[in-house]
C-alpha cells in the first residue's frame, strides 16, 4: 500500500515539474502577450502611435500609389489586428502615396495609332475608338473623352473620336434604260460618279448605244465610290 502511495506522488510531482518547464519556456520564448491594434486607415503618425502603445515596433515595409486611400495613411498591416502577439514584434505597415495622378496629352491631329501609342506611353488606357465624318482626313482624332492638361489618376481610360474622312452624298440610282450612252455618262459624271466600260449586246431594233441594262439597278442608293456598270445595243 504504501509503494502505491510512493508512485502516486511520484506521478504528480512530475507532472507538475512538467508544467513549471513549460511555463518558463513559454514565458522565456514569448514573454508577455499584446494584441495587435487595427491600425488600417490611419496616418502614418496615429499607426505608430498605437503600435508603440500596444508595446510593439512600428516599420513602414513600403510606400506605393493607391486609388482609395489619400497620401499618408495605412494601406494593410502584418500581423492582422486583433492577433495575440509577444510584446516587442514589428507590425509592419504598407503607406499610401496617394493617387498617382499624370497630364493628360492632347492628341488632336494625331492618327489613330499614334495616338493610343503616345496614350499608353504617359499611363493612360486608350478605349475603343468612335468614328464619325469630318472635314479631318480619315484615320485622324478629332476629339477625346478628357480634356487635354487636365490631372488624372495613372490608367485611367480615354476615348477617341476618330474622323473617318469628309462625308460622300448619296444619290438615288436613276434609270438609265432606254437613255443614249454619252448622255447618261455625261449626267453621272457631273455628281462624281464613275461608269465603267459599257458591255454591248446585240439588240435587233433598239437604237445604237442606247442603255438596254444597268447595275445597280434603278432605286438603289449610291456614293461617290460607287461604279456603275450599264449594257448597250449594238444593232
Amino acid at each position: 500500500m504504501r509503494l502505491v502511495k510512493f508512485f502516486v506522488y511520484a506521478g504528480l510531482f512530475g507532472l507538475g515539474v512538467l508544467a513549471g518547464v513549460a511555463l518558463l519556456i513559454r514565458v522565456s520564448l514569448f514573454g508577455s502577450g499584446t494584441s495587435v491594434p487595427h491600425v488600417s486607415g490611419l496616418t502614418r503618425e496615429q499607426a505608430e502611435w498605437e503600435t508603440q502603445r500596444a508595446k510593439l515596433a512600428f516599420r513602414v515595409q513600403e510606400e506605393r500609389y493607391d486609388l482609395r486611400m489619400e497620401k499618408g495613411r495605412v494601406i494593410s498591416q502584418s500581423p492582422a489586428p486583433g492577433m495575440s502577439v509577444r510584446k516587442g514584434m514589428t507590425l509592419s505597415v504598407v503607406v499610401s502615396r496617394g493617387i498617382d495622378r499624370l497630364e493628360v496629352p492632347d492628341l488632336r491631329g494625331l492618327r489613330l495609332e499614334a495616338a493610343q501609342i503616345q496614350a499608353q506611353q504617359t499611363g493612360l488606357t486608350p478605349a475603343s475608338a468612335s468614328y464619325v465624318h469630318s472635314a479631318a482626313p480619315a484615320s485622324t482624332v478629332v476629339a477625346q473623352t478628357l480634356a487635354p492638361g487636365a490631372a488624372v489618376p495613372r490608367d485611367q481610360e480615354i476615348g477617341l473620336l476618330v474622323s473617318l474622312g469628309p462625308s460622300s452624298p448619296t444619290f438615288v440610282m436613276p434609270d438609265l434604260r432606254g437613255m443614249d450612252l454619252d448622255q447618261a455618262t455625261a449626267g453621272l459624271q457631273e455628281y462624281g460618279i464613275l461608269v465603267a466600260s459599257a458591255r454591248t449586246v446585240a439588240l435587233p431594233g433598239v437604237g445604237r448605244n442606247t442603255i438596254v441594262d444597268q447595275e445597280p439597278r434603278p432605286g438603289f442608293p449610291l456614293d461617290r465610290r460607287n461604279v456603275v456598270h450599264l449594257s448597250v445595243s449594238r444593232p
